[in-house]
């Protein structure tokens, strides 16, 4: 039994990005039936329903929902284009409330040539709305979202201002990742402790006026490299603002969360003491926890596969190996990876004497599978695994009212909550 899995691809990642603003819309350009299962997964992975929605929204392109209208193209527009409908939908779709609106083209409305951009400034909408004009459907899911935040960014030309001291803007935390606002959140709490106060979140609930504060930012911080690499860039060659990376990756697991503060506590001169404090506290907890629990021996040479962005499956897998002695059985990266991270994974693979585990079959049985929900959960319908662990979107078989994030301190309890709850 092989495992199809289909990651998102960059058509869903631009889309997903464009919500991920708290003040911003995207606006699907294309035919309706692109537009269902997006809106369902903005609204899962962005949660913003209002009681008011439908009756506010029950207008055309809307049709009571209030997240990602459509232009509803049809087969006259294709062939005879849709400039018609564009200057028809424009401004109903942006005069409705203050939020600023970007259009995605899907990948059959790209093949028309339309130009949106021109329809924005013919309606006089410009100032509010921009486009997405390039078809990104054959980009990683990643790269197209860090490609339409860079794009936003750079539509909005916030003004440079002075650095505020010991500030920065936290980059490369999609809102597909598991319990997002949690995350930002819990990073955010890392960072104070150290006194470094957060200005901005570009792409993880950003509204435009944190656009256009974050430049005032001191420096900016990478949750995952793969989501932030050209936004990173564009605020270092316009506004100077360096980012600081790391060469552990994302903060998942006690280890890696450690190190992500300690780097940027070393690189803007702050004190880290007392994340050090908080996190050999969670260990502690930990330690006690495990000690004390009947599953601790069973864990220990359990397998496992990993399926996630390259900077959450390298962490985790080695936090697994080195805190757990569970035994990396199959481990691959989502398109888009990160080269420096993927040396990093396949080199400790091979440090372990474990280097066939780099993109050997997934679809062997194991204890553990740790990917995106659905993948989580099939395996574990179809007994390819004993448990499925999410750690990042889409998911439908689980609702969360307690944070579940993957980074941070927290995230590091969740997985171990995890791991040692239902084997």
């Amino acid at each position: 039994m092989s495992i199809s899995r289909i990651c998102m691809d960059g058509f869903t990642g631009a889309l997903m990005a464009v919500e991920s603003f708290s003040d911003g819309r995207a606006v699907l350009h294309g035919p309706g039936g692109c537009r269902n299962y997006h809106n369902f997964l903005s609204s899962l992975c962005y949660p913003r329903a209002m009681p008011a929605d439908f009756k506010k929204y029950s207008i055309p392109y809307f049709f009571g929902q209030a997240r990602m209208p459509c232009t509803y193209i049809d087969e006259d527009n294709y062939i005879n284009g849709s400039e018609g409908k564009l200057d028809e939908c424009i401004p109903v779709i942006c005069g409705i409330d203050d939020s600023f609106d970007v259009f995605i083209n899907s990948p059959g409305a790209a093949l028309i040539g339309d130009n949106v951009t021109d329809a924005i400034e013919r309606a006089g909408f410009s100032h509010k709305a921009m486009a997405i004009e390039e078809s990104l459907i054959s980009q990683p899911f990643s790269s197209s979202y860090d490609h339409t935040v860079r794009s936003i960014i750079e539509w909005m030309v916030p003004e440079k201002r002075d650095a505020v001291p010991r500030s920065v803007n936290i980059l490369g935390l999609p809102i597909s990742s598991i319990d997002w606002q949690d995350a930002v959140a819990e990073l955010g709490s890392i960072l104070g402790d150290m006194g470094i106060t957060v200005v901005s979140t570009p792409g993880a609930g950003c509204s435009a006026a944190g656009v256009a504060a974050s430049t005032s930012a001191e420096c900016n911080v990478c949750v995952c490299p793969e989501y932030c690499r050209g936004t990173a860039e564009m605020y270092e060659r316009e506004y100077g603002i360096p980012t600081i990376f790391s060469d552990t990756g994302a903060p998942v697991g006690f280890d890696a969360v450690q190190h992500w503060a300690r780097n940027i506590a070393a690189a803007m001169g702050a004190d880290p003491s007392k994340v050090d404090a908080r996190v050999r506290s969670a260990r502690e907890r930990a330690f006690k926890r495990i000690k004390g629990s009947m599953q601790a021996r069973r864990v220990r040479c359990t397998r496992f596969t990993a399926m996630a962005d390259s900077s959450v499956v390298f962490p985790l897998t080695k936090w697994l190996y080195d805190y757990l002695c569970m035994v990396p059985a199959s481990i691959s990266v989502d398109p888009g990876e990160d080269s420096g991270m993927v040396s990093s994974l396949t080199g400790f693979l091979g440090g372990i004497g474990l280097r066939d585990a780099w993109n050997s079959d997934p679809a062997q049985r194991v204890d553990y599978m740790f990917s995106d929900g659905h993948t989580a959960e099939s395996r574990v319908m179809l007994g390819g695994c004993k448990k499925g662990i999410e750690v990042a979107m889409p998911t439908l078989y689980r609702v969360n009212f307690i944070p579940r994030p993957v980074y941070g301190i927290n995230g590091a309890m969740y997985l171990l909550d995890e791991i040692f709850s239902g084997l």
